[in-house]
Parts: structure tokens; C-alpha cells; sequence
């Protein structure tokens, strides 16, 4: 029997228990989400990969035929559309090589 834990609505979701989603990214994806951390944290909002995801998830449509636009889209891109480089049209992608485990602070 599972127990379910209760949470004051006005708990901020960075104080709510977390829950393990496991899960592994094609490269591209997870190449593009270090940099859109990247980009963040050029903007002087230090962030995480983990944070950065919880709040694409959170701005994520609840419209059933919305999120079926993006699956579709997503399932139809290249390697290439997760870059966010333009210009690399018919080029190898060179995806860096990481190691599981937070990314080192520039």
C-alpha cells in the first residue's frame, strides 16, 4: 500500500520533497540543456540542470492536444534543431563528452 504525503499548497516547490525520475537524454538534448544553463547563468541567475527542467516542465502546457505539438515536433527534429548554433546545416555535431554528476562552475 502506498502512503501519500501531504504538502501545504503554499509550500514553494524548492522546499517540496523531491522524487527520482530516472531518466537519460540523447545527447543533443542533454548538450542543449547545459547550455541553456549556460545562457542562464550568463544572464547572473545561477542554476542547475535539475532546475532548469523542473521549470520547463512547470511552464509545459495542460492542454492534451498542445503537448501532442510538441511530442510531434520533437520526435520530427534532428540533431541539428537541438543545437543552438545556426549554420551547421549537413555538418558532423561534436557533443561533449560529460560525466554523470553536476557540471563544474565557469
Amino acid at each position: 500500500m502506498s502512503r501519500r504525503q501531504r504538502i501545504a499548497a503554499d509550500t514553494p516547490l524548492r522546499s517540496c520533497p523531491e522524487r527520482n525520475v530516472g531518466m537519460a537524454l540523447c545527447d543533443p538534448i542533454s548538450d542543449r540543456l547545459d547550455r541553456l544553463v549556460a545562457l542562464a547563468e550568463g544572464s547572473f541567475d545561477r542554476t542547475s540542470r535539475k532546475e532548469l527542467l523542473a521549470s520547463l516542465i512547470l511552464a509545459a502546457p495542460t492542454d492534451g492536444s498542445a503537448l501532442v505539438e510538441m511530442l510531434r515536433a520533437y520526435r520530427q527534429s534532428t540533431a541539428e534543431q537541438a543545437g543552438l548554433d545556426e549554420g551547421s546545416a549537413g555538418a558532423l555535431l561534436t557533443m561533449s563528452d560529460r560525466r554523470p554528476g553536476p557540471r563544474p562552475r565557469r
